[in-house]
């Protein structure tokens, strides 16, 4: 499940975009390695973005680039993928609050 969402922006010029840290654990609240992130932007920009979990358990997705009269972004969690365990989103929290663990909006 994800233990933690997090994102920050980043501007340049007159666009902006946006990068979230997705950090996948197991049951124990173990960091696990090599789970496969899938999630999808929406408000501001749209698409979806696959990252692959390291050793530490967390990877990031980059959104596309978005004007600056666009004020916030979502991303949303699709799935969480890894050999040998099964995805429990009502499992997904977020320690800092700064999202639900599951959808987090990006506020420039």
């Amino acid at each position: 499940h994800v233990a933690d969402l997090d994102g920050v922006y980043t501007q340049v010029r007159n666009r902006w975009y946006s990068t979230v840290t997705v950090t996948a654990v197991n049951a124990a609240g173990d960091p696990v390695a090599n789970v496969s992130v899938s999630g999808a932007w929406s408000n501001g920009v749209t698409g979806t973005g696959i990252c692959v979990t390291g050793s530490n358990g967390t990877c990031s997705i980059n959104s596309g680039s978005v004007r600056t009269n666009i004020d916030s972004m979502t991303f949303t969690v699709i799935n969480l993928a890894a050999t040998g365990y099964t995805y429990d989103a009502t499992a997904n929290t977020d320690p800092d609050g700064d999202s639900d663990g599951t959808v987090i909006v990006i506020i420039r």
